[in-house]
């Protein structure tokens, strides 16, 4: 029977067996759990479509286990009764049933502060794709086209921030330099950050209608799953621009595609799919979505950071120190 984590009565936190399922996972990072039991699956590639079966046989007698965005459910924790503590590097949790690691008084860590600035970069690229039209311009030059055309640009233009915590306030602050006007909706606004960050809250009604460029930067719960559907997107602007890094769920799939077809909005940026790894988008044949294989974080420094912070969490875990940023259970 499982007893309080803070319990004297918990299995013990030294020596332990720590499995790696997240891909990518470097040398350096393990060293920082010397120590403990190193069980390296990271070579698997396993990632969110990984069979719950697979991922028992990998870490059915680990303590701990540092994954990506591999799939962790109460099944998989029935079958691995070892398991105390869950270390996610990223900082979206959506593939790991925190209800049901509670109820087992498994700990759920994840490396805060850190993918929030590559994710913005990324965001920030598909803006700045549409408000230049820079493939457009370069395709034409490699045909032998001297073809000039004036472009949105980014100055004076509204970004509006659906979501605005770690990743949502990062974009802010790379998009004021370009001079843009900056709203945010969310659940739990603050007067303060209106001259930390140069930004307005707004309402989602007043957000959708009135911005030229909008980023959805929530996580993927109950509450946002589909909340931007049909009507939603009929609240947009026909110029405006819809930019997905957080989750595909929380966008309506086949209302985005028949927007887009008929050129009701813009264009769409899209890193995040249904099913993943995914090849065969239903937006490929959409001429006005610009596409990325959920490469937001991947940047070899953020990674490189965030398999180090996924390895401390653990040590700081084992030795009570962790800092409760970190911590989601």
């Amino acid at each position: 029977m499982r007893t309080n984590l803070s319990g004297a009565s918990y299995r013990s936190k030294i020596n332990m067996k720590i499995v790696i399922t997240g891909r990518n996972f470097d040398e350096k990072a393990k060293q920082v759990l010397k120590g403990n039991e190193i069980v390296d699956y990271s070579y698997l590639n396993l990632g969110p479509g990984a069979d719950p079966n697979q991922m028992i046989e990998c870490i059915q007698d680990a303590q701990a286990v540092i994954c990506g965005p591999e799939p962790i459910n109460a099944k998989i924790m029935d079958a691995c009764s070892h398991l105390q503590v869950i270390s996610r590097r990223g900082i979206g949790y959506d593939n790991i049933d925190v209800s049901a690691c509670q109820k087992r008084n498994i700990a759920v860590l994840r490396t805060t502060g850190l993918v929030e600035a590559a994710v913005a970069e990324h965001a920030l690229a598909f803006l700045l794709y549409f408000a230049r039209n820079i493939n457009q311009e370069n395709k034409e030059m490699h045909q032998g086209l001297w073809h000039r055309q004036r472009s949105m640009g980014a100055k004076n233009r509204r970004l509006g921030l659906i979501g605005f915590g770690g990743i949502g306030k990062e974009i802010a602050k790379r998009a004021y330099p370009f001079g843009m006007d900056i709203v945010y909706y969310c659940r739990h606004p603050h007067k303060e950050w209106d001259n930390m960050y140069h930004v307005q809250y707004a309402d989602l009604d007043t957000l959708l209608s009135s911005s030229d460029y909008i980023s959805i930067n929530v996580p993927l719960t109950n509450q946002t799953k589909g909340m931007i559907d049909k009507e939603e997107l009929a609240k947009m602007k026909p110029e405006s621009v819809l930019i997905n890094i957080a989750r595909a769920s929380i966008v309506d799939t086949q209302a985005l595609k028949a927007a887009l077809m008929s050129h009701q909005i813009r264009g769409a940026a899209i890193d995040v799919f249904d099913h993943e790894p995914c090849t065969d988008s239903p937006f490929i044949d959409c001429d006005n979505a610009i596409l990325t294989p959920h490469v937001a974080p991947f940047t070899t420094e953020n990674f490189q950071a965030m398999n180090q912070q996924s390895a401390q969490n653990i040590v700081d875990w084992q030795q009570n120190k962790l800092n409760r940023k970190y911590q989601v259970v």
